[in-house]
């Protein structure tokens, strides 16, 4: 990884500052400090950072002693993004995580106790089993805490995992939609109850306490992947590395990146956009619409936009279009329904 991002040091042409750098997608707590700090200098020593950078690293609660955290904060790691998922022993056991709700709650308040000022909590909802009593105790218990963020997501069935194969031999339920969105729109609830912000469809947060790294990824910004399987965006083209740890070493020894790479069509970055922002509070700018892909809002786009909003799942405000509460639970439906073909042109 330290010679790929030696190797991409001219991805970003034009020098952009880098605002955010994301130890994240696997274990990355299972770094040894040494590896992380050889990371970090490497990116230092190849790319622009801003002083005002935001490095953070995604951690199970198991892997975060006290020690480890004082390490992490040295090497100015500042925000962490703890995957507790639940606090219910027999859940956290039902999906093999390998910590307990008190693991959980430790390397919470060491965090704490270390320094951390930015510290976001994972939480899923819609697992079989989990009563809607115990899921509001969990919000409940989440929002109380002196932490700034917090991502849910619904359980999902991963083709190929041992949840999947347990479902089809009937050992397992499959995750229900209805109990989804029982769940869903209790944690909305809170978090209006609370006085936390929701600023995209998974992402909520103390008032502002936005990740800057995942807000970039919603409002299109160039970003860079390091390692296998990693995905990169230069805003024109997709990239995306070998998933195969192997070919990925012996490609990189030799000074080679394995990947590949899809240049996005005009319709398809008009349609990422669309997708992207109306899962957030911000929503469709129609003025950035036709200002940065020379889009405006077709026939059939308006005539989709009015329907929804009659139902009452987008809203309208100036040069705005966001979605409702209700129609959260409808985005990427919604969105689908506001994409223009691949043959459309340029409009103006």
């Amino acid at each position: 990884m330290v010679k790929e991002i030696q190797l991409r040091s001219n991805f970003f042409i034009d020098k952009t500052q880098i605002e955010t750098i994301y130890f994240g997608g696997g274990t990355p707590s299972l770094l040894s400090i040494r590896e992380i700090e050889q990371i970090l200098s490497t990116i230092s020593a190849n790319f622009n950072l801003s002083p005002e950078l935001e490095i953070c690293l995604e951690a199970n609660p198991d892997d975060l002693s006290k020690d480890k955290l004082k390490q992490l904060k040295s090497l100015n790691i500042n925000r962490l993004s703890i995957g507790v998922q639940s606090f219910d022993d027999d859940l956290l056991q039902w999906m093999n995580r390998s910590h307990n709700a008190s693991q959980a709650e430790m390397s919470i308040n060491e965090a704490l106790e270390v320094g951390f000022e930015q510290i976001s909590l994972d939480l899923i909802y819609g697992i079989p089993g989990l009563s809607l009593e115990g899921w509001t105790k969990d919000v409940k218990k989440v929002l109380s805490m002196p932490i700034q963020h917090l991502s849910s997501y619904s359980l999902t069935l991963e083709p190929k995992t041992a949840y999947d194969h347990n479902v089809r031999i009937k050992k397992a339920e499959p995750p229900s939609d209805l109990q989804a969105e029982r769940d869903y729109l209790k944690l909305i609830e809170l978090i209006n109850k609370y006085g936390w912000e929701q600023y995209e469809v998974s992402n909520f947060c103390q008032r502002g306490n936005y990740s800057k790294h995942n807000t970039s990824y919603w409002r299109n910004i160039p970003y860079l992947g390091i390692g296998p399987s990693a995905h990169s965006y230069d805003g024109n083209v997709r990239y995306w590395n070998v998933s195969s740890n192997t070919k990925y070493i012996q490609e990189i020894s030799k000074a080679v990146i394995p990947f590949e790479k899809e240049e996005l069509s005009h319709a398809d970055r008009v349609n990422e956009y669309l997708l992207t922002a109306l899962r957030t509070k911000w929503g469709i700018d129609l003025e950035h619409l036709n200002a940065a892909y020379g889009h405006s809002l077709t026939k059939d786009q308006n005539s989709s936009i009015v329907g929804f909003t009659e139902r009452g799942w987008m809203i309208k405000t100036g040069q705005h279009y966001y979605l409702s509460q209700e129609g959260l639970l409808f985005a990427d439906y919604i969105s689908s329904e506001l994409f223009i073909d691949h043959s459309s042109q340029m409009s103006s």
